[in-house]
């Protein structure tokens, strides 16, 4: 009997490579869903036993299916792809009912051997087929948002482990921007809060770029206290410090995470302290004027435990995007 297998992730990237990977000699018809509440309807019209399932996703994300599949009985099993590799989001999703996790980036031969193991797909039994309603295309900018992601899970993973801290991951928004609009680019920050803001430029292979680091005040010291540093003698100057290192982590774990997947080599340099205390449009008036556009990709993490919260905002100026096109053309190309 045909299998009826869903693909359920926000970015068409990661759908048009996962359905790539799959076996071409396998007996199932493939359907896709953008969120999760889309991929609860496939199970409903019997088009999902099989849930190929992203975590990290608008409107109703990963966890939340897994949530409402342990609550009701549905014909579907579920195996979670996902750049979220912290350890807890795997212990979490295992103890949800989830056959396996698999960590994006993967290969190829990963999905058919997870298919194997739990009798999904015997080799040579069968076509694959996609639903005719399939649209997986994709273009530059669903690159650049698949890569952010793969970034952002594993800069999340380092973060959790130095902090020993879950790190909620969110989706990265990537746009095309002009330097004015950056405050408008950030959408996880209250405008309303006062702003400390980190700024690292970065290089490697031709490509300039800057990294901004923005911790809401509030954010500040409880990361101190994350990090065993204590509140004592000259405050200002420990929160400085505090700042440079916190914007660093982070800044480099993504920068990391974003290189080895373009095959460049960034190299940071050392932090500026571009303001404390500061409304975000202050902060954010003064840097980037040289550059007309740039392509920017904002992260904004939260630990759901403590009131902490801060936004990576890598920007991109246009020649950097077209020296890094050129490179992941055929990750899209037809």
């Amino acid at each position: 009997m045909t299998l009826k297998v869903t693909l359920c992730d926000d970015s068409r990237m990661a759908r048009r490579q996962l359905l790539k990977s799959l076996p071409k000699d396998w007996d199932a018809t493939v359907y896709q869903a953008e969120h999760g509440e889309q991929a609860l309807q496939r199970i409903d019209n019997g088009e999902a036993q099989l849930l190929l399932l992203d975590l990290n996703m608008p409107v109703m994300d990963g966890y939340q299916v897994l949530e409402h599949l342990a609550q009701h009985e549905r014909d579907c099993v579920v195996i979670v792809i996902s750049g979220d590799i912290q350890p807890e989001a795997y212990q979490r999703v295992m103890r949800l009912g989830a056959l396996a996790f698999v960590k994006k980036p993967f290969k190829t031969a990963e999905i058919a051997q997870y298919l194997q193991q739990f009798g999904l797909y015997q080799p040579s039994s069968g076509h694959l087929q996609e639903a005719s309603e399939v649209e997986v295309t994709a273009n530059a900018l669903d690159v650049y948002r698949e890569v952010a992601n793969v970034a952002m899970g594993q800069a999340g993973d380092h973060i959790a482990r130095v902090l020993n801290q879950f790190i909620e991951l969110p989706v990265p928004n990537v746009n095309w921007i002009a330097p004015s609009e950056l405050h408008m680019a950030l959408q996880s920050i209250d405008h309303a809060e006062r702003v400390s803001a980190v700024s690292q430029g970065f290089a490697g292979s031709g490509i300039l770029g800057e990294a901004l680091t923005l911790l809401t005040d509030t954010s500040v010291d409880d990361v101190r206290r994350l990090l065993g540093e204590q509140l004592s003698g000259n405050e200002q100057q420990q929160r400085i410090e505090a700042l440079m290192d916190i914007a660093s982590i982070i800044t480099s774990a993504c920068l990391n995470g974003l290189g080895h997947q373009l095959h460049v080599e960034f190299t940071a340099s050392q932090p500026v302290l571009l303001g404390q205390h500061k409304a975000l449009a202050d902060l954010l008036n003064q840097p980037q004027q040289r550059w007309q556009k740039v392509l920017a990709i904002e992260i904004g993490y939260q630990l759901p435990k403590h009131r902490i919260g801060f936004d990576l905002l890598i920007l991109l100026p246009e020649d950097a995007v077209l020296r890094l096109d050129q490179q992941v053309a055929h990750w899209y190309a037809e």
